[in-house]
């Protein structure tokens, strides 16, 4: 089924602001008709009941973004990774079918595969709180330089987002990520160089990596005496060692673990 609804509309409008402005209207344009293509085959599986009610029967999508070339899936993934989830929900909402509150919408790559992406939807029970995935808080990252609002923070979340504010919105004010480690906006010199939307550390195999978000002045490690760059837009990241100090522009963080 095809949508052109007000609200398609706004979607589409946030999604183009967002992807011109992390990578330019050249790629803006390319990656809006696979979002647009992605929306419309997930509402084409919204059901009509017998008494007319609309649903969506699936708890889970996961949305597989195809190129061989790895620097194009970093960009589609940088592009699709943090809003897919929120634009499938409203895209759901338009056509008036009732979205499932447990709904996961997962983004992944791949080198190999038909078409510009693929989809695959599934029906999962929820699980026991005991049995969710979640990283023991064994680490920590302790604040250096910079002003942030704590001191130190737990890394007890499967993804932590590093930026300068605590929430940020598209124009159409929808919140399109969260900062859990947040440096003062207006602070100083040193938290100007730290961008809002900065980076993350990601708990992945035991391991925590750290990963730049596109970030203006850069994300890097130093570690024995020598600083590694943290690649924007490489998912893979750098693998985080005890006592490295993570410098988001001209802010600092220890990792401690």
């Amino acid at each position: 089924m095809s949508l052109f609804s007000e609200i398609e509309r706004t979607i589409e409008r946030g999604f183009r602001r967002w992807t011109e402005k992390m990578f330019g209207p050249g790629q803006s344009d390319d990656l809006i008709l696979v979002h647009h293509g992605i929306l419309e085959e997930v509402a084409g599986k919204v059901q009509t009941m017998a008494r007319g009610e609309r649903i969506f029967p699936f708890t889970r999508v996961v949305v597989t973004l195809v190129s061989a070339d790895a620097e194009r899936r970093a960009v589609m993934e940088g592009a699709f990774a943090e809003r897919l989830g929120e634009d499938v929900r409203e895209a759901l909402k338009a056509t008036g079918a009732t979205v499932p509150k447990r709904l996961a919408v997962e983004v992944r790559t791949s080198a190999e595969g038909v078409g510009p992406f693929d989809v695959e939807y599934s029906v999962e029970k929820a699980a026991p709180a005991a049995a969710v995935a979640s990283p023991a808080v064994t680490a920590r990252v302790v604040v250096v330089r910079g002003k942030a609002e704590r001191e130190e923070y737990l890394l007890e979340k499967p993804r932590t987002n590093i930026g300068r504010l605590p929430e940020l919105t598209d124009a159409d004010h929808r919140v399109t990520r969260r900062n859990d480690i947040v440096f003062e906006e207006g602070a100083d010199e040193v938290n100007g160089t730290v961008s809002r939307r900065h980076a993350h550390i990601r708990f992945e195999g035991g391991d925590y990596r750290l990963c730049d978000d596109g970030s203006e002045f850069g994300t890097r490690v130093f570690r024995d005496g020598r600083s590694i760059e943290a690649p924007p837009g490489n998912r893979r990241g750098e693998k985080l060692r005890a006592g490295d100090e993570i410098y988001l522009g001209r802010a600092c963080l220890r990792f401690e673990q």
